[in-house]
């Protein structure tokens, strides 16, 4: 089996894993949200009123309404990231990341060989390299 084939069976692997499942579930429930759906049009609505003013020649900007967009950006960021729906989201995601980044330095230290040469003993208790 080649490489290639390997990291399918991976990703399929990871897709099955409860971290995963639980980043899925809460993106589920997010798309399904319409709260924080309305939450997030706004968001968007209030970005491209924002880069529309900075998109005009420096001369036509209003200094004060990108002030404006700018803080009710923050504001709706602000409602956004405080909903349930989010604050489970970028939990989960945040255990997929470190899920990921774990797996990459195996690969990594596979491919260098630390693995088999000593530099890794397969105790994590004691290392830092793979968090």
């Amino acid at each position: 089996m080649g490489v290639i084939e390997k990291a399918r069976e991976l990703g399929e692997a990871l897709l099955a894993d409860e971290r995963c499942i639980r980043l899925q579930n809460a993106k589920a429930a997010n798309d399904a949200d319409p709260e924080l759906q309305n939450l997030i049009g706004e968001f968007n609505l209030k970005k491209f009123q924002l880069n529309n003013e900075f998109n005009k020649k420096p001369e036509e900007q209003s200094k004060e309404k990108i002030e404006q967009y700018q803080k009710e950006l923050k504001d709706i960021y602000g409602k956004i990231m405080a909903t349930e729906g989010m604050k489970e989201y970028a939990a989960a995601k945040k255990d997929v990341d470190e899920l990921l980044s774990h797996i990459n330095s195996i690969i990594q230290m596979s491919i260098t060989g630390e693995v088999d040469g000593g530099g890794c003993g397969g105790n994590c208790s004691a290392c830092g390299g793979c968090h």
